[in-house]
């Protein structure tokens, strides 16, 4: 079975807005100008139209798209145990019938696939194969639909076998062999609650633990990459660090196409990006997953902690950063981060990535505290050997770094610990010191959203 290799998505990490109504012109585009040959249609704590699958679908046969051959569409459900359990059954069920649309017009199944979120476990993800069946079935008489697992955390990461390993045996145990077990890796989430280090570290084990099920089972297990622009969101969609990321995360079969990449920087960049990720092949350098599994958890702990000193004024600058498409409030649906026995809510990932660059912090510096315990152990070598795009990620973000704009806002106590950080590393941050004063207003963020080339 053809397998999409570049997924665009609904993410509102650019600068421009695009409304539910725009979506379903920008999923043609995704196809005929970015060339793309999957669409996310997006309900994950977002107002999106429940017929918008369909509309996709009828508005691509129009267009003379070859849907179900190299154009597909992957809607993203609500998870049914983090928000209305109705809207995730809705949402599946618009897939299903946006499916049987087009078997109806074309021949063709346009929805292969459907992508769960915040998977948070394999029972999870039994359960919802076991509902999505159900709707299929009553529908169309078969089950051919294959739901797909985004796991989002670090610890999760380093188990994703027992994720593959669910799916695998719950289509079995209904009488369906899968050649092909499609799983989504997304970066973003995880950061947020484990920090840059980790979350890079923890995907870098499940893509090499995904290589290894390669050899070993009857199946294909191939990895969606789910990442963003800014580093601290995986970077695999920067111009300027696309082939670095993609050569440290290699061992992806398909790439997520977010929103910033295609609005806010130059068409010919994109397309160096696009071609940098279609030609992306093989496995990444090698990893000491023991080191690694370690370092994971140590980093977390360490990033959270310092985190949670903050996390009331990241909320009030949350306020600045604007909505580019129909999502619902972060206070609504947001993040959690644990640490010290306490739990602060905390926006979702592109409001949140945001927010810390407002702050002239960029968030990859966050990890500062454990790059002084690594240096301080001597193994920051370790952490290079097995990020080996760390080191171009800081150099690319600390032009964004204001120290002076950090101090204001945070107090002197978190600007000492980045520049002792950088300082481990060799980097200089002279270069952020010309950045004009900030002012706390959405029209400032923007301004310096468009230069980075993406919001958050």
């Amino acid at each position: 079975m053809y397998l999409p290799r570049l997924m665009c998505t609904q993410h509102p990490d650019s600068t421009i807005k695009v409304t539910a109504e725009e979506e379903v012109d920008e999923a043609v585009a995704a196809y005929s100008i970015y060339g793309c040959d999957e669409v996310m249609s997006d309900f994950e704590g977002k107002g999106t139209p429940y017929i918008q699958p369909r509309d996709i679908v009828l508005r691509a046969l129009k267009s003379g798209i070859p849907l179900g051959e190299r154009f597909f569409v992957t809607p993203r459900i609500p998870n049914p145990s983090l928000e209305d359990f109705e809207r995730s059954m809705l949402a599946m069920e618009a897939a299903v019938l946006a499916d049987l649309r087009a078997l109806k017009e074309a021949g063709t199944h346009a929805v292969r696939w459907i992508v769960l979120p915040m998977s948070e476990s394999p029972g999870d993800v039994e359960l919802a194969i076991d509902m999505l069946a159900r709707k299929a079935m009553a529908y169309s008489g078969r089950a051919e639909i294959q739901l797909v697992p985004l796991i989002e955390d670090a610890a999760k990461h380093l188990r994703i076998a027992e994720f593959v390993k669910a799916v695998v045996q719950e289509y079995i145990r209904r009488g369906v062999f899968l050649e092909q077990v499609r799983v989504f890796l997304g970066k973003s989430d995880s950061a947020v609650v484990n920090g840059h280090i980790a979350s890079a570290l923890a995907l870098r084990v499940a893509l090499m633990e995904i290589g290894r099920l390669n050899s070993e089972l009857d199946h294909e297990v191939a990895p969606i990459l789910g990442m963003g622009s800014p580093p601290f969101r995986g970077g695999l969609n920067s111009p300027a660090l696309a082939p670095a990321e993609a050569s440290q995360y290699s061992g992806f079969r398909t790439a997520t196409i977010q929103s910033a990449v295609r609005y806010d920087v130059p068409y010919q960049q994109y397309l160096s990006v696009r071609e940098t990720l279609l030609a992306a092949a093989g496995r990444g350098p090698s990893l000491d997953r023991s080191w690694a599994s370690r370092a994971v958890k140590e980093a977390s702990e360490i990033y959270r902690a310092l985190v949670l000193k903050y996390a009331d004024k990241i909320a009030e600058l949350a306020s600045l950063i604007p909505s580019t498409r129909d999502r619902v409030s972060w206070r609504i649906y947001g993040r959690s981060i644990m640490a010290d026995g306490g739990v602060v809510n905390v926006p979702r990932a592109i409001v949140y990535t945001a927010a810390w660059y407002a702050a002239g912090l960029p968030p990859t510096l966050l990890d500062a505290p454990y790059i002084s315990t690594l240096h301080r152990r001597g193994e920051l070598d370790e952490l290079l050997r097995a990020l080996p795009a760390y080191l171009k990620e800081l150099e690319f973000d600390i032009r964004f770094y204001d120290r002076r704009r950090v101090e204001s806002l945070l107090g002197r106590q978190i600007v000492d610990k980045v520049d002792a950080a950088l300082d481990a590393l060799g980097i200089k941050a002279d270069r952020a010191e010309g950045l004009p004063p900030f002012t706390p207003s959405q029209s400032y963020v923007l301004a310096e959203a468009r230069a980075r080339g993406f919001l958050g």
